[in-house]
């Protein structure tokens, strides 16, 4: 509270910082965040810059109304030069992160939705809120171009669940390259029973 327009001071909204890293050879410089409309709800993607030069890719995902997870989706080495990462910004429109240090600027896509593989399972593991299956790859997921599926049956049904990752659940049928040789068995249990 040093500020004479401040009546309170502001607190997390769960009583506690999102992101926590202890016993790192690093320290965050700067951070951005971009807000992602994915098709199990809205996320903050936090991006994070490094004194190592390096961009970290991370969503905070509510476990309860207590606590979070915070869940890495990926760190990128940004310059050749180990050198550190001093401003950020995102252009929505471009889906381009800017990243900038002492030794120069350079651009980065806030989705690389094809290294997640081409799977199915693989694309949903990923629980990034930019990529969703799409029937055929793992593809840019955009809240606004869901209409444009409609015309392909294959594609119709994005399939994405940024908030538990659950793969059985969302790519059942779409593993067709992996399912024509799987075997799908249930088993049932009873607790409490030696055999």
């Amino acid at each position: 509270r040093n500020h004479p327009a401040m009546h309170n001071a502001v607190y997390p909204v769960h009583k506690r910082p999102l992101v926590v890293r202890t016993n790192v050879d690093y320290e965050f410089t700067t951070i951005t965040v971009d807000q992602v409309a994915a098709a199990d709800g809205n996320y903050e993607v936090l991006f994070l810059g490094t004194d190592k030069g390096t961009v970290q890719k991370v969503i905070v995902l509510p476990r309860d109304d207590l606590q979070t997870e915070e869940l890495v989706l990926e760190e990128v080495e940004v310059f050749k030069v180990p050198t550190p990462i001093t401003t950020m910004k995102i252009s929505s429109k471009r889906q381009q992160l800017y990243v900038s240090s002492a030794v120069g600027l350079t651009q980065l896509a806030l989705h690389r939705c094809d290294m997640y593989g081409e799977a199915c399972a693989d694309c949903c593991l990923a629980r990034d809120p930019y990529c969703a299956w799409d029937g055929k790859s793992c593809s840019r997921y955009s809240a606004s171009q869901k209409r444009q599926y409609w015309s392909d049956p294959f594609r119709r049904s994005r399939r994405q669940d940024v908030k538990y990752g659950n793969p059985i659940r969302q790519c059942r049928g779409f593993n067709s390259k992996a399912s024509k040789n799987t075997l799908e068995m249930v088993q049932y249990g009873v607790e409490g029973s030696k055999s």
